[in-house]
């Protein structure tokens, strides 16, 4: 699961703290350092934490700018041209280059400054509104949360059928609970697209809902794209729900079907596949029978297919 990365000196744990349960509070999620890492295994142990993070947040103070820890992990992030944003906690100096090739900096030296000046309340003030723009600025490097929202709640069907769109394409399972939910969404496109991201992002849980949707939905689209999402899921219990849509008069259906059928290597639907490939009206559909036949191998589906010179080095499984 993707992730913010964390980045401080451990002599500014006491706000890094506070910042990370509000951030963890409004659906981010975070990783930070938290443990001893012995030298040997840190650099893995970095560099891994990295590659699964969308953003690095560097926390910068004095403490921070001389921490050799703090430096080490931000040159581990420029080389992956990972976003970075700076968090600004007191006036100091940084860097010319993480400077430059930061995304934004967010400062919280008046959090600071109201602490030591003025009121509490002056200061919680302070605290909230540089963590809404702290929030603001992750949510443009990696909008799932936006996307989440506008697919749950705009009242505009080209806006959540972008949405659904989009968070298939970002691949972070965070969002499969909206999904689901859109699979009952009252556009057929949202439908659509819903259904395909959740085949896209693996989400297991959508499987019964997307078999009452290749099973009920009235747009034929939305039903071959429920199949393919099935197909995605890699669990053989949509095998039988697949089967009975063999024959739905659609042909989407029927080569979304036998896409998924290809998919879960369904030894059982041979047959039925061999059928299709040598009968079915519809060109596009024998081609995704021959795929099918291609992805689940076998001598009996082998044979089949030589007899009816398909080779299948030629297709897509």
């Amino acid at each position: 699961m993707a992730h913010i990365y964390l980045c401080y000196s451990n002599q500014d744990k006491e706000l890094v703290d506070l910042i990370e349960d509000d951030l963890r509070d409004r659906g981010f999620h975070i990783w930070r350092d938290t443990t001893d890492i012995g030298d040997g295994v840190w650099a893995n142990a970095i560099q891994s934490a990295l590659a699964a993070a969308y953003t690095l947040v560097v926390i910068t103070s004095e403490q921070s700018m001389q921490s050799e820890t703090v430096l080490k992990e931000i040159a581990f992030a420029q080389k992956r041209n990972l976003p970075m944003l700076l968090v600004q906690l007191e006036l100091c100096t940084v860097p010319e280059q993480l400077e430059r090739s930061a995304v934004e900096k967010i400062s919280f030296v008046r959090v600071y400054q109201a602490g030591l000046t003025e009121s509490g309340l002056e200061q919680l003030r302070n605290y909230r509104l540089s963590m809404t723009n702290l929030t603001a600025a992750l949510d443009n490097i990696y909008p799932v949360r936006t996307y989440i929202n506008e697919l749950s709640h705009s009242n505009i069907d080209d806006v959540r059928e972008n949405a659904a769109k989009q968070l298939g394409s970002l691949g972070d399972p965070t969002a499969g609970e909206a999904l689901i939910k859109a699979l009952g969404d009252q556009d057929s496109d949202v439908r659509y697209f819903a259904a395909r991201s959740l085949g896209q992002l693996q989400i297991e849980t959508a499987q019964r809902p997307l078999i009452r949707l290749l099973e009920q939905d009235d747009d034929p689209d939305v039903r071959a794209s429920a199949a393919v999402a099935l197909g995605c899921l890699d669990d053989p219990n949509a095998i039988g729900a697949l089967v009975e849509q063999l024959n739905h008069p659609d042909r989407f259906v029927r080569a979304g079907v036998l896409d998924a059928l290809g998919q879960l290597k369904a030894t059982s639907t041979v047959n039925q596949i061999i059928h299709i490939m040598r009968n079915d009206p519809i060109s596009d559909v024998r081609a995704a029978a021959q795929n099918a036949l291609c992805a689940i191998g076998g001598q009996r589906a082998e044979h089949a297919l030589a007899r009816a010179g398909v080779r299948c080095d030629d297709h897509t499984s």
